[in-house]
């Protein structure tokens, strides 16, 4: 399966690996209810990243019940994604019907372990898992996130206390943003050192009440339907100027770019940016 579906089909990494269950939480009172549930928003971004391949999601989470839905932005009907417990469900609007695209998780990677969701952390254990876990925790600073006040963490993730090999190609390093209660504002996680690409992943508007339920067994179909309904509906998706106007999802599934203007580079299945042949 193609890494950008994985990420899109576990919700970036807020749908990863095994839920969490309730009774995780700590603290109690207001922080507790907090940190309970929140909106997010997911993004891809780098210096090197063009415009016209970045990815962003908006939507709600509830963390203690394992469920939440994000769209994604686009002027076209945007492709949208459904997280209930094990199962995460990838949509997309074919003339007036909605089509679903089924798929269990498997176990988080080393990094996604700590993004809060299914198989994370939960909001107000972030900060003390990232300092289990790591080898050194830097305080960068003070920072307003969304108006928040908030402080910058850096982690240097301990590979071997996480039993990863040292070559290997995940993340060495998460940054979190925390506000005074302890909960996580923005995290961040590199996905490409070479463009400077990441994760981003903001949380905002704790406590919010989120009302997810899987869709209609007839909407759902295979991962093979699934993409050649989108192979049909991006078909004319040639260059990055016809992304304007297309299913964000034509990213992933069924456009081939063979050109893109200024920007000679494409987004490759493991989410790197390279040329385009011949251009």
């Amino acid at each position: 399966m193609k890494g950008w579906l994985i990420v899109l089909l576990a919700v970036a990494p807020l749908a990863a690996g095994c839920g969490s269950e309730p009774s995780s939480f700590q603290g109690s009172g207001d922080a507790l209810k907090d940190a309970s549930s929140s909106r997010v928003e997911w993004r891809l971004e780098g210096k090197d990243v063009p415009d016209w391949a970045l990815f962003r999601m908006t939507g709600t989470f509830d963390y203690a019940h394992d469920r939440g839905r994000l769209a994604f932005e686009g002027k076209s009907d945007s492709g949208q994604a459904i997280v209930v417990g094990r199962d995460s469900y990838l949509g997309a609007k074919f003339g007036d019907r909605v089509y679903w695209f089924k798929s269990s998780r498997g176990d988080a990677t080393v990094a996604n372990r700590f993004m809060p969701g299914p198989g994370g952390t939960t909001p107000d254990r972030l900060l003390d898992d990232l300092n289990e876990a790591s080898t050194k925790v830097e305080t960068l600073g003070s920072e307003e996130i969304r108006g928040v006040t908030t402080t910058h963490y850096r982690a240097q993730l301990d590979k071997k206390k996480l039993g990863i090999a040292g070559n290997s190609n995940e993340p060495g390093v998460v940054e979190a943003w925390i506000d005074e209660q302890g909960l996580p504002r923005r995290i961040r996680i590199p996905n490409d050192s070479e463009n400077d690409s990441a994760d981003v992943v903001d949380l905002f508007d704790f406590g919010v009440a989120v009302d997810v339920e899987a869709p209609p067994a007839d909407d759902i179909v295979s991962e093979d339907a699934f993409t050649k309904l989108m192979e049909k509906a991006c078909a004319k998706v040639k260059t990055a100027k016809d992304l304007e106007d297309a299913n964000p999802l034509c990213l992933v599934f069924g456009a081939t770019l063979e050109e893109s203007g200024s920007d000679s580079i494409q987004v490759s299945p493991d989410r790197t940016f390279k040329p385009i042949e011949g251009k």
